[in-house]
């Protein structure tokens, strides 16, 4: 408890200024006084200090007793406690009606503030704004991709367009050509027994026998590598041409004339003079 207060059941007792001891009637305004919330001014009044207002008009019940060495001295007599003039009156009635003024002056302020300008800023500003610069970014990420689908789209036709050229080693292009060998020699070598088996058209394998980009290849193909026939078909092909394929190891190239003569061997002699004078009445 602060010094010079002395409690008396609901009443406490607080000393103010000049030693003088007022009588607080009840607690909460002694804890109010107590938590320095509260003073006694010269007027023996409780003030409030925040907002500065009267809270209650004390009564003085003596002063604090001094003790000095030596002698005894008397304690003054109390003064009769002073009460506020009307201009005191109307000052603190200013101040307090001022102060209220002010707090609600204030509280409006926030409560315009944060209901009604905020949220109008928030909506009319900020909103569009967001809004406008999201859509801006997505439109721009739409033709990014649009133009990243486009620029995909001409890389695969331009892929597509590009012949793809597989690597291979020496020997697996020796047997591809062989293939090609070995195609136009099955189809030379079976033209009488696949037509016989009605396996066939005559005309038809004959134009590609005698196809002049066909028997380019060919003698291409022969003339690039002696050794690429096997010594077995090497056999074949020149028992049916009737005539070594090469001389002094150069390549006696296979005229489509050869293969004409070929087919007539196999009896096919009629069918080959029709296509002769179809090919001259075309001509």
């Amino acid at each position: 408890m602060t010094e010079g207060a002395i409690i008396c059941m609901a009443e406490h007792k607080a000393k103010g200024k000049n030693g003088i001891i007022y009588i607080i009637p009840n607690d909460e305004l002694y804890e109010k006084w107590k938590k320095d919330e509260a003073f006694i001014d010269d007027y023996g009044r409780l003030m409030n200090r925040r907002p500065h207002r009267v809270l209650k008009e004390l009564k003085a019940c003596g002063t604090v007793p001094h003790t000095v060495q030596r002698k005894t001295v008397t304690p003054p007599v109390a003064p009769a406690s002073k009460e506020p003039s009307f201009t005191d009156q109307i000052k603190d009635s200013v101040r307090e009606n001022l102060a209220d003024a002010v707090g609600r002056a204030v509280e409006y302020g926030l409560n315009e503030l944060f209901y009604e300008v905020l949220p109008y800023a928030w909506n009319n500003g900020i909103v569009p704004i967001y809004h406008l610069a999201k859509n801006a970014l997505t439109s721009k990420e739409t033709k990014a991709e649009t133009l990243l689908r486009q620029e995909e789209e001409r890389t695969e036709i331009v892929e597509a367009k590009t012949p793809v050229h597989t690597k291979m080693t020496p020997e697996e292009a020796n047997a591809e050509k062989r293939k090609v060998l070995y195609h136009w020699l099955a189809l030379l070598s079976s033209l009488k027994k696949l037509h016989d088996a009605g396996e066939m058209d005559v005309n038809l394998t004959l134009a590609q026998l005698t196809d002049p980009a066909m028997l380019e290849r060919v003698n291409r193909l022969l003339s690039e590598n002696p050794n690429l026939l096997e010594t077995d078909k090497y056999i074949e092909l020149s028992g049916i041409l009737g005539r070594n394929l090469y001389k002094e190891k150069q390549l006696i190239p296979i005229e489509s004339s050869e293969t004409e003569s070929i087919a007539e061997s196999f009896g096919y002699e009629a069918e080959t003079d029709n296509m002769e004078d179809n090919n001259d009445g075309r001509q």
